[in-house]
């Protein structure tokens, strides 16, 4: 396992239990899918199981349902149709979506790792989960479509006399990440 984020397997008695379902689902489909339906079970444990960490929470906030399914879930929560979405039950909806997300990332990690170590795990990670730009980076991209915006792409702009966007521009690129 990582160190990064690291995840707990289930607990060797699960193992064996896991191992004997998939093992009876298997002889269901003539000896196909154990592997499948063992990693299933393993993933629906974590999912249930797994505390998200903090950064992880913050990383995923770009993971965020479609207000029409969350719509959906508080019709199906409240047995009927609901008119206004509470700003609570619209971010109690939300943050189980990105808990989700993040399980299910967790235990797709978990699984490379065991069967491709250290290969895959850290890759996933920063494309399903990528940093958010830094403050530099941030500063960076309002300075230049604010200068686009105002002034076209290209050309040298002053915001008085004797200050330019390009040495604003310098200074800040000038700054550690």
């Amino acid at each position: 396992m990582t160190q990064e984020h690291p995840i707990t397997p289930p607990p060797p008695h699960l193992l064996k239990k896991f191992s004997a379902e998939a093992q009876a689902e298997t002889k269901k489909r003539n000896g196909a899918g154990y592997l499948k339906t063992f990693a299933i079970l393993c993933i629906e444990w974590a999912l249930n199981s797994q505390p998200t960490p903090n950064d992880l929470q913050i990383r995923s906030s770009e993971i965020t349902p479609p207000p029409e399914l969350v719509q959906q879930w508080l019709e199906e929560l409240y047995g009927g149709p609901v008119s206004v979405i509470s700003p609570f039950d619209q971010r109690v909806l939300i943050a189980a979506a990105q808990w989700g997300a993040d399980h299910e990332l967790e235990a797709c990690c978990a699984w490379l790792e065991l069967n491709y170590p250290h290969v895959y795990t850290t890759r996933l990670r920063r494309c399903r989960r990528p940093e958010p730009p830094t403050l530099k980076e941030q500063a960076l991209k309002e300075l230049k479509d604010w200068t686009d915006e105002k002034h076209g792409p290209g050309g040298e702009v002053h915001l008085c006399e004797g200050l330019s966007v390009a040495t604003i521009r310098r200074a800040l690129e000038s700054l550690p990440d």
